[in-house]
């Protein structure tokens, strides 16, 4: 009676891991940041799992595979097909819905730096070809693993004396399935360690510029995990919904909490192995004739699942957090590249399929950041497809699948609500919240100086000084500028208003951007105040040649006219040459091909810029030319008639943030870069100061602070640390 009572009050696994996992998040959130110590333990136990997963799974497929006879390899082979079509049909369904959670926005995008950048490419033959198996085996590459290993199985199946190759191989299969058992005994602790850190660490605010995806990934997971693909496979199979759902819970918290579905999969074959036990004795199921779960959970494994294919959904929200939208014509070529990128890795199909919808390439870097708590719905989808193929497969082998069509129809019907309503409280969730907390038009308009410019005293002239004036407070016209500059106190700059994200005015008239950020440095470093000088880029040689202005700082593009007449300068940045467009005649843009079939084409380009020099010789064909005083006369609409603007990419990107309705297109693939300048008129010494200030800038690390402020939108703030207890409530840590 004692030892009974013992055994009521014992602990479940279940339950020490619910406790692990919410000693975990007080303990995360308590300490903060200064609990990343704890991740070498987390990294541990994970390494521990993946320690004798593979060699399992490889041995499992040999030994299982190799014990079939062809004609139940084949028939095994048939089924197993089909019912991964029918589970990648519900995933496609799935996604189809979660789509409808982004309402309609339009909005702009900063310039990417991956703009140009050539996206990775994967190596299929090396993914899924294992030339040299123990390579593979090295380096995690479980499809190749997986196909050696059917290969070998198959191999094996017509061998007279296969028993004595199998049996010592199933000696090693049960010494691996142990093993992962003492692993998963440790379980508790590793998730314990494995929340605290994510807990301690997470970054909430990237977090919440991608709560759109995250919310519609979860969402739909959940659904799927626990409603979806039970209630499909309780109406053809004769396990119940409510069992489903209890052999899923443990392998669901492991993988969800370990954020890997892999170093799970013996815990998926013994919960599978119990749910088919249980109906072996009810007589349900014939146990001679089930197919093992050592080698189906296994072999489904490489093939794409639910969470890879509902992870798709990614490229939708991207389009919806840049307030664009895909073309119709892309939608074919997107779900073929996502399912065949589905063998691989999210991070090398992500940025592949953002090239292919022509999305910026900067949200990967969100993307990532997601992955902390996205990929973990990911496994429990992972962890759900190897369970509902497993039995699926198991039950038709048997031939227990029962066609009820009525109850398969009520189960889909009930399964498609569900997924809508998801769909549609998330959709008004964002269309309240998010959109109204995240206006991309602020992100411009608002925008202010990185300096501190307190530092130095500034002014804008309503017109330009005279060089008498300089003249009249004693200053010699043969004076080098520098002296000038010392003697007068002030550094006159010369800029082109409504530039950006050069120089423009924000929304409370004062004037920003990234070359009013760099005068400001130059002048704190003469020591002097600036008067800011609104000039035309047309009389600009006239105004440095006068001395009316000492320096022109507006991303003055390089000319031939400006090479011949004014002085040798380094460019401090390059450009890249794209062509803005309204929304939906991006898809017109794509490539200079594209553009040529454009008929009665005409572009837009601005007085006195490089691309009003050039833009005849990048389109070999006949069109019309329309120059502009500024890019808000096109923008404004005072010429609707040009099909777009040939402007830099950079220019651009921050047009759009304002007006949304635009896209950034680049039709030549940042073959084009366009050098901008810093001018002065013709003097030496001062020249050679500005080549090596520039120089120092870049050292020192401002000019980079400053491109990521203002050309790639990446705030300029110190980070904050974390949100903890220990600091933030009890007061106990600086």
């Amino acid at each position: 009676m004692i030892e009974s009572g013992k055994q009521r009050r014992s602990v479940g696994f279940t339950t020490k891991i619910v406790i692990s996992l919410l000693l975990g998040l007080i303990c995360g959130l308590f300490f903060g940041e200064s609990i990343q110590w704890i991740k070498w333990v987390g990294d541990a136990f994970v390494g521990l799992l993946q320690m004798a997963v593979l060699p399992f799974v490889a041995a499992s497929l040999i030994v299982n595979v190799g014990r079939l006879s062809a004609e139940t390899g084949w028939k095994l082979l048939r089924i197993s097909l089909l019912v991964l079509c029918g589970l990648w049909m519900v995933g496609l369904v799935a996604l189809a819905i979660s789509i409808q959670a982004f309402p309609v926005w339009d909005t702009g995008s900063f310039y990417s730096s991956n703009f140009n950048e050539v996206l990775p490419s994967q190596d299929w033959l090396e993914l899924f070809i294992p030339a040299n198996p123990f390579g593979s085996l090295a380096n995690n590459a479980i499809p190749a693993v997986v196909v050696f290993s059917l290969g070998l199985g198959v191999a094996i199946m017509a061998l007279p004396n296969k028993s004595r190759l199998l049996e010592p191989l199933d000696v090693a299969v049960d010494a691996l399935a142990r093993l992962n058992k003492l692993v998963v005994k440790m379980t508790p602790v590793g998730m314990f360690a494995i929340v605290a850190y994510t807990a301690g660490t997470i970054d909430l605010n990237q977090l919440s510029l991608i709560q759109g995806y995250i919310l519609t990934y979860a969402g739909s997971s959940i659904v799927l995990c626990f409603v979806v693909l039970p209630l499909l496979i309780a109406a053809i199979t004769p396990y119940r919904f409510g069992e489903l759902v209890t052999t899923l819970r443990d392998p669901l918290i492991a993988a969800f909490v370990i954020g890997n579905s892999f170093v799970v999969l013996p815990m998926i074959v013994e919960a599978v192995k119990k749910l088919q036990d249980e109906h072996e004795r009810e007589g349900v199921l014939d146990a001679l004739s089930s197919p093992q779960p050592e080698y189906l959970v296994p072999l489904a494994y490489p093939f794409p699942d639910l969470g890879r294919i509902l992870g798709l959904v990614f490229i939708p929200f991207a389009a919806w957090f840049y307030g664009t939208s895909i073309d119709l014509d892309r939608y074919p070529v997107l779900a073929g590249v996502g399912l065949l990128g589905s063998f691989g890795k999210p991070v090398v199909t992500i940025p592949l399929l953002l090239d292919v919808a022509e999305l910026p390439s900067d949200i990967f870097n969100l993307f990532l950041a997601s992955g902390v708590i996205a990929a973990r719905f990911g496994d429990l989808m992972k962890t759900t497809h190897l369970v509902a193929f497993t039995v699926i497969v198991s039950c038709c082998i048997n031939g227990v699948v029962r066609w009820d069509f009525r109850k398969l129809a009520l189960a889909a019907t009930v399964s498609c609500l569900l997924l809508a309503f998801n769909a549609g409280l998330i959709r008004s969730y964002l269309d309240v919240s998010f959109k109204e907390q995240y206006s991309r038009s602020d992100l411009v308009s608002e925008r202010q100086l990185v300096f501190l410019n307190d530092r130095v005293k500034s002014s804008i002239s309503s017109q330009v000084t005279s060089v008498q004036d300089d003249w009249a407070n004693g200053n010699s016209g043969s004076e080098a500028r520098l002296d000038i500059i010392q003697a007068r106190g002030a550094l006159r700059v010369g800029f082109e208003p409504g530039k950006m994200p050069f120089s423009y005015a924000n929304a409370d008239g004062s004037l920003v951007g990234f070359d009013i950020d760099m005068a400001y440095y130059l002048a704190d470093d003469l020591q002097v105040s600036l008067e800011f000088v609104p000039v035309k880029m047309s009389e600009l040689q006239t105004h440095l040649e006068a001395g009316e202005i000492d320096i022109a700082m507006s991303a003055i593009e390089g000319t031939i006219e400006q090479a011949i007449q004014l002085p040798a300068s380094l460019p401090y940045m390059d450009v890249t040459l794209a062509v803005v467009v309204p929304d939906h005649r991006k898809r017109d843009f794509r490539s200079k091909e594209d553009i040529l079939k454009i008929p009665d084409l005409k572009l837009a380009v601005i007085k006195n810029s490089f691309f009003a020099d050039r833009v005849k010789r990048l389109v070999p064909t006949e069109f019309e030319v329309v120059e502009m005083n500024s890019a808000s006369e096109y923008f404004d609409g005072r010429d609707v008639e040009a099909d777009g603007i040939v402007m830099s990419a950079e220019s651009g990107s921050a047009w759009t943030m304002l007006r949304p309705q635009f896209a950034v297109a680049n039709p030549l693939q940042g073959e084009i870069q366009v050098p901008i300048y810093y001018l002065t008129a013709s003097d030496f010494a001062f020249e050679k100061f500005l080549k090596n200030w520039l120089a120092l800038k870049k050292a020192d690390g401002t000019y980079k602070r400053l491109y990521d402020y203002w050309i790639l939108g990446i705030d300029a703030s110190s980070p904050v640390p974390r949100w903890c207890i220990l600091r933030d409530v009890l007061g106990w840590q600086e």
